[in-house]
């Protein structure tokens, strides 16, 4: 965007008192564009990445210089129209020329900048103005507080700059801006967030959480900073924001969605008419020499490969993620609970789910709820989900089965209450994706095709790479991949079936309730042996 208005020419005339000497200047402003978003003066965020710029009432320009004859000189510029800025630049000496003159002149001998003040900087305490006159001086607050939308960070925070002169200051964004979404707080309360990398920066405010639990609010970062360095506790919780090294750069916006509940993805998901829930960032596995739970780093990691489905491969594997049903490993002495560690050997053969999940010597039909939760794997403390137990659960196969086929959701694609469609990740993994109830397809990304329909689409029908899915992930998405099944030591149709454990015995002593979905075909509620190795996705109730 280009705003442009004619330089006063209008000459300064010698005075008496040159400490004093003073003089009204329109200012010319060409106005530039930089970063994944514009970043200049008030931003309306236009949805979808885009925004548009304008400049508005209480708008300022705070211009400092010194030149050859005029010395020193400064000034703070108010807003008039379009891209024109009046006001009065005082001297330390005489001067007689021209303002185009005065500013040319300063930059080829000596020096000229100009940086925006947005209306009500003041408030935000990012910028500040010391002295009076031509020794006034321009100060950085770089422990501010956030506000409360990236709009209001984008103007208050971006330091729109300009360090040279050419019929008017051509500003650009001289800090990034960091947007953050938080989910999984108590909903409709104000908590306290703060952003740290230990020494320097200490940014502390208020944030108000929304009725699901959700707070947004945005800063500014100077260039070049590294994300790694930062620290970010919301409400108490320790929030992770990068793994590895990441600088930040000069008039980019980086969104940060992140769950404060540790091991939580973002997306909210109805598994009845009153509960939702969110689901931890990857399958469960197990450590056998620390014996140690965890959820794995990616949604789309598998433990199981193609190469351990031959002979006894999975009994010498040390991590495993293939669980028969109900092996939480628990024992609280009259009722027992397999534990895990011999459980995945189980053999074939008659009566072979038979012992698995609670029960009380005569009855294998106890469900993984209520007074046999203990069993639900969710039970154990998981080493990257808050390592506490009994803070994650398996859902039940009603759960399962509205989550697939009866939930109300966001329309995709022209489909309305889109739930699932199977897709293909980075050309390795099948699985398939679970949408929010509430959700925005990512600009950019291919729509999905085939959804809430499993015949419609084999497994290649949406291919999607590790920049796609990390948008759709990013927007909430959830992905279950095909890491097949284990039937005793054997690894069977890895890539090819997608299998998960519910918490919900059938009504037969060996059998349990289990997500099942295969190329052509999709049940929620599909049973199976208890004996055999299904993965496991653990979710936590939102409040």
């Amino acid at each position: 965007m280009l705003l442009a208005t004619a330089c006063n020419k209008n000459e300064i005339a010698n005075d008496e008192n040159a400490d004093k000497k003073g003089f009204a200047l329109p200012v010319t402003v060409n106005v530039t564009r930089e970063g994944d978003d514009a970043t200049k003066a008030t931003y309306t965020d236009n949805g979808g990445g885009t925004g548009s710029l304008a400049f508005s009432d209480g708008d300022k320009l705070f211009v400092k210089g010194n030149h050859e004859t005029a010395g020193l000189f400064a000034g703070i510029l108010d807003w008039v129209s379009e891209g024109t800025f009046s006001g009065t630049i005082t001297t330390k000496e005489a001067y007689t020329g021209t303002v185009d003159a005065l500013f040319t002149a300063a930059q080829s001998s000596y020096y000229v900048y100009a940086i925006l003040l947005p209306n009500d900087y003041t408030t935000y305490g990012y910028l500040s103005i010391s002295e009076d006159g031509y020794s006034a001086s321009i100060g950085f607050n770089n422990n501010n507080t956030f506000a409360s939308t990236k709009a209001l960070a984008v103007e208050q925070f971006s330091c729109e700059a300009a360090g040279s002169y050419s019929s008017g200051f051509a500003l650009s964004p001289q800090y990034a801006i960091l947007n953050f979404t938080i989910t999984g707080l108590t909903p409709s309360t104000e908590v306290t967030a703060t952003l740290t990398n230990g020494s320097t920066l200490a940014i502390t405010g208020l944030v108000t959480t929304d009725g699901s639990g959700n707070a947004t609010f945005a800063m500014g970062l100077a260039d070049y900073t590294d994300l790694y360095s930062l620290s970010l506790t919301v409400g108490g919780n320790d929030i992770t924001l990068v793994s590895s090294t990441k600088r930040v750069e000069a008039g980019k916006i980086y969104n940060i969605t992140r769950n404060a509940i540790p091991g939580a993805l973002i997306g909210q998901f109805s598994v009845s008419s009153t509960d939702k829930v969110y689901f931890s960032k990857g399958n469960l596995q197990y450590t056998k020499s620390t014996g140690i739970w965890s959820f794995m780093d990616h949604q789309y990691s598998t433990v199981e490969t193609t190469s351990q489905a031959i002979g006894d491969d999975y009994a010498s594997q040390d991590v495993v993620s293939l669980f028969g049903w109900g092996t939480s490993s628990w024992n609280n002495g009259n009722t027992y609970y397999q534990p895990y560690n011999t459980a995945y050997v189980s053999s074939s053969g008659s009566g072979k789910g038979y012992g698995y999940g609670p029960t009380d010597g005569s009855s294998y039909t106890y469900n993984l709820t209520d007074t046999y939760a203990n069993a639900d794997w969710g039970h154990n403390a998981i080493s990257n989900g808050g390592n506490t137990a009994d803070t994650w659960r398996t859902l039940t196969k009603d759960e399962w089965t509205y989550l697939f086929n009866t939930r109300s959701a966001s329309t995709v694609n022209g489909t309305a209450d889109a739930r699932y469609a199977k897709a293909y990740l980075f050309g390795t993994t099948h699985g398939v994706i679970i949408f929010p109830d509430v959700y925005s397809h990512p600009a950019g990304v291919t729509a999905p095709t085939g959804i809430n329909a499993t015949s419609s689409t084999s497994w290649y029908g949406n291919k999607y790479t590790a920049t796609d899915w990390a948008k759709m992930e990013a927007a909430g998405c959830v992905f279950l991949p095909a890491a097949g099944w284990r039937d005793a030591t054997t690894i069977k149709k890895v890539n090819e079936y997608v299998r998960y454990w519910t918490s919900s015995t059938y009504n037969s002593a060996g059998y349990a309730y289990n997500v099942g979905i295969a190329d052509t075909s999709m049940n929620p509620a599909d049973y199976n042996q208890k004996n055999y190795g299904y993965s496991v996705r653990l979710v936590r109730d939102a409040d």
